[in-house]
């Protein structure tokens, strides 16, 4: 057996570490720590909003979790409600506070993880080594992982290509129906028949963001302006999928061109990050004047080598790096400009750098094959774990 992780939900653990959120009697805000199991976070936040009935704007949140494990998240509430009353299935309410500061997304250092991995054999030998070696060349690929492509049908970047080409009834389609991805009968009966009122029957209930672009269309009779059905952060998920593929095939291509993601080269843009591979200085554009410092600040991982996350005004590199993300644009048939969504104003993105290598923090093995480690903000364990697990059964 190949060795897996997340075959069950207490396989797959993880906790947000916040950033300033502190407790305040006088507060405007309400602060619910909640654990949850099996639950993806913008469909908690729609419950949640649901039972306190109020509007799902109103409640904010720190991070992005999927629903293959169990969370503890942070959410905020802008609305006088009693926290103690609240019951939700597979929902936990840790802890309840007042504060004076809405609840941001991005508002954490990190996450702490505790995954069980599943295998025949003890790995504490292989992840040992492994471990000691990733650390010695600076960290693993700092990859965005497959969820952050959606949790079920991995397509949504394929959709947000869509929304940035400005083809916004064709994203919508896409979203409903996948011809490369979906085998579920009422996805194709759609795909073939284009059949709205069929499809608002057939869809199931449990599809709430589907049915939502469906109702729109009835609604309108049209798909041009059904994103407007989703909640912002749910929409803009999908131009941010797309930035992320992309993100991860500049990488892809840099450790494949070069062999290291810590060596810098002239015309790179590199940027300090913090313990726990947080971006926390300005960005620093490397040139024949500082290499061989900034060489040796990644080498100490002090600082990090980015690429882009491309919008209408991300800080392009320069050399190598800069030739490699002009040629994947080119490739994809997309400029920066493209990313200022003009039927979806709210959904464009300006863009930004992420760093290419990041590190694990407090990393422990126990013997019954389970790793403890905390990683910064929007740093994906998958990627991580698949780093460890490559070749174990």
């Amino acid at each position: 057996m190949v060795a897996s992780i997340k075959e069950s939900p207490e396989d797959f653990v993880v906790e947000e570490i916040p950033l300033g959120l502190e407790p305040s009697e006088a507060g405007r805000y309400w602060v619910l720590k909640v654990r949850l199991r099996s639950w993806d976070t913008n469909a908690f936040l729609i419950e949640l909003a649901d039972r306190l009935r109020i509007s799902r704007k109103r409640i904010t949140y720190a991070g992005t979790k999927d629903k293959h494990g169990i969370t503890t998240q942070y959410f905020c509430i802008n609305a006088p409600v009693d926290p103690g009353s609240i019951r939700i299935r597979d929902a936990e309410i840790l802890e309840w506070f007042r504060t004076d500061r809405m609840l941001r997304l991005g508002d954490l250092v990190g996450n702490r993880f505790r995954v069980r991995i599943s295998s025949a054999s003890d790995l504490r030998g292989h992840v040992e080594e492994t471990v000691r070696e990733m650390l010695s060349k600076g960290g693993f690929p700092n990859f965005f992982g497959l969820q952050r492509f959606g949790s079920l049908r991995t397509n949504t970047h394929t959709v947000g290509k869509l929304l940035v080409a400005g083809d916004y009834e064709g994203a919508a389609r896409r979203y409903l129906y996948d011809p490369e991805l979906d085998t579920d009968e009422f996805r194709i009966s759609f795909g073939q028949t284009g059949d709205m009122v069929r499809a608002m029957a057939e869809y199931p209930q449990g599809l709430k963001f589907e049915r939502a672009i469906i109702g729109y269309a009835l609604e309108h009779g049209t798909l041009l302006g059904a994103f407007n059905a989703l909640p912002r952060n749910l929409a803009m998920m999908f131009v941010h999928a797309y930035q992320s593929y992309l993100f991860n095939l500049a990488v892809s291509r840099r450790l494949s061109d070069l062999g290291s993601l810590t060596e810098p080269l002239i015309g790179d843009i590199c940027v300090p990050v913090d313990r726990y591979s947080n971006p926390s200085g300005n960005f620093i554009r490397v040139d024949r004047y500082n290499i061989e410092k900034i060489g040796r600040l990644c080498g100490e991982g002090r600082v990090r080598i980015t690429a882009f996350l491309p919008g209408y005004s991300y800080e392009a590199a320069g050399g190598y790096q800069g030739e490699l993300e002009a040629h994947i644009l080119d490739s994809e048939g997309v400029s920066p400009g493209d990313f200022r969504v003009k039927g979806y104003p709210e959904l464009s993105s300006s863009g930004s750098r992420r760093p290419v290598i990041a590190s694990p923090v407090g990393f422990s093995f126990s013997g019954d094959n389970t790793l403890e480690f905390a990683l910064g903000r929007g740093i994906y364990a998958t990627s991580l774990i698949r780093e460890i697990i490559k070749g174990c059964r």
